[in-house]
């Protein structure tokens, strides 16, 4: 009998299922996110605050990045799903419209920023945490470190919890897509 048929999880190229660590379920979340990981309204999401940060910003490039992160973090949470045993399907109709999904993400991410992530999260707090902060983390190194010595320090914080921001955002939009009956 397999590790996955006695119910431990089964071991898999990076870490058994069931029982991954936060830097397991970063990995795969990078990796996921390098595939096609959203559903057609969350790429439509994702498309239009792109579009908009891109105009926004003082570099078109940063509205790049807000798109990556958060898909970076939609992913984490659709890592932590398939931890749990979700098996999350676009529903057929009855999709909110873009304002409503924003609604509901920014309403959620909010709720992450404190204490109790608002309970949002599907496993492990703690463990989901040190997992955001290991996809942060790599966001900011991506796109930031180049410019270390180019920016004072209160543009590289601005930086930085801007691309935090858009990390959280995107694990709340996959959670958002549950609460407003997009996924079921």
């Amino acid at each position: 009998m397999s590790g996955a048929d006695s119910g431990q999880g089964g071991q898999t190229d990076h870490g058994v299922t069931g029982m991954l660590s936060a830097e397991d379920m970063a990995y795969r979340a990078r990796a996921l996110a390098q595939a096609h990981p959203l559903t057609n309204l969350a790429r439509q999401y994702v498309d239009r605050s792109v579009a908009e940060q891109r105009t926004s910003q003082p570099i078109p490039e940063i509205g790049i990045w807000a798109g990556a992160a958060a898909i970076g973090g939609y992913c984490l949470r659709r890592v932590e799903e398939a931890e749990v045993g979700l098996d999350l399907a676009p529903a057929g109709e009855g999709l909110p419209d873009l304002d409503a999904l924003e609604e509901a993400t920014a309403h959620i991410a909010a709720e992450l920023r404190v204490d109790g992530a608002g309970g949002h999260m599907l496993g492990d707090e703690d463990r989901n945490i040190e997992a955001l902060d290991r996809i942060i983390a790599s966001e900011v190194s991506r796109r930031l470190d180049h410019w270390k010595d180019d920016v004072d320090q209160a543009a590289w914080d601005e930086l930085e919890e801007y691309l935090t921001w858009w990390v959280v955002k995107g694990y709340a939009l996959r959670a958002a897509e549950t609460v407003t009956g997009a996924l079921q």
